[in-house]
Formats: C-alpha cells, structure tokens, sequence
C-alpha cells in the first residue's frame, strides 16, 4: 500500500518532466523546420532575382541540411551528458 502511494505522489512530478521534455523537443522541431525553409526560400528567392535557378536553391537546401545535422548532433550530446549525470 506504501509502494502505491508514492507511485501517486510522483506522478505529478513525472507528468511535469514530461510535459517539459516534450515542449522542448517540439520547440527544437520547429526551430530546425523554420531555419531550414528559411535556408531553402533565401535560395529560391535568389535565384528568381539573379536567375541562377537553381543554384542557389540547392545551396539554400544544402546549408539547411548541414545546419540541421549540427543542431541535432549539439541536441545529442547535451542529452547524452544530462543521461549520464543523473544516471551516474
């Protein structure tokens, strides 16, 4: 009966964590979406300005992509180092 009332008692605690987590990675979700099409509409209005299509799209979509990849991987390890802390 113990073990069940403390099961209620973190819940709240739990649900918090949660909900934090998840706010977080849907505000990184959108920050890379939005930077990314920003990268690839730069491009696109680019190349529809100098004619060059479509170079500069292709560069827009290519330093959105490398972008992205870097801001993942930063996301990775601090997610890694916070894992390990706790758990260590």
């Amino acid at each position: 009966m113990i073990d069940n009332d403390r099961e209620k008692d973190n819940f709240p605690d739990e649900l918090g964590r949660s909900v934090r987590a998840l706010s977080d990675y849907l505000g990184i979700g959108l920050q890379i979406a939005a930077s990314f099409a920003l990268f690839v509409f730069l491009g696109y209005w680019g190349d529809s300005k100098l004619g060059t299509s479509p170079l500069l799209l292709l560069a827009g979509m290519l330093v959105g992509m490398v972008g992205m990849g870097l801001v993942l991987m930063k996301i990775t390890r601090q997610a890694n180092r916070d894992h390990d802390r706790l758990h260590h």
